[in-house]
């Protein structure tokens, strides 16, 4: 008759004994972290080369392309969409989402955007805009988590 308490032990594993191997995995494991960080940014200077640019797509497909002036010219971009066209700024300000026929109207709520890297995306219509290339801005900048 057992009693209750009587539980199988298991075998606790530490981390420090996951880390074990042979010294070649170890210098694998440091390669592969060395080529990772070395690859990123690689990514990173590539998608930053040359003048900031403004793409708007729908799904994969690549509606328009325009760079962000640096005067007061002013672009309006219409991109049909899966509901409808949504009316998109490009301005020295940064691109927008003027109109869009969703029903949250997250898109338009999250205002201007100009620094490389910024995407503002109308899910329900499908369409994405995003920024690549270089910008001469020193400021740092959130992203829409911190902001």
């Amino acid at each position: 008759m057992t009693s209750e308490n009587d539980h199988p032990k298991t075998d606790t594993v530490s981390f420090t004994q996951c880390l074990q191997g042979t010294w070649a995995d170890r210098i694998l494991l440091v390669f592969l972290l060395i080529g990772i960080a070395f690859l990123w940014f690689q990514i990173e200077k590539t998608l930053s080369r040359g003048l900031p640019t403004v793409y708007v797509y729908y799904g994969k497909t690549l509606l328009a392309s325009y760079p962000l002036p640096n005067d007061d010219k002013v672009i309006h971009v219409a991109a049909e969409g899966e509901i409808g066209v949504s009316d998109i700024e490009i301005s020295k300000h940064g691109v927008r989402f003027i109109s869009s026929p969703c029903t949250t109207h997250y898109c338009m709520l999250s205002g201007h955007k100009k620094h490389t890297g910024s995407v503002i995306a109308c899910v329900p219509n499908h369409i994405m805009v995003v920024i690549r290339g270089a910008t001469d801005d020193t400021q740092p900048h959130f992203d829409a988590v911190t902001e």
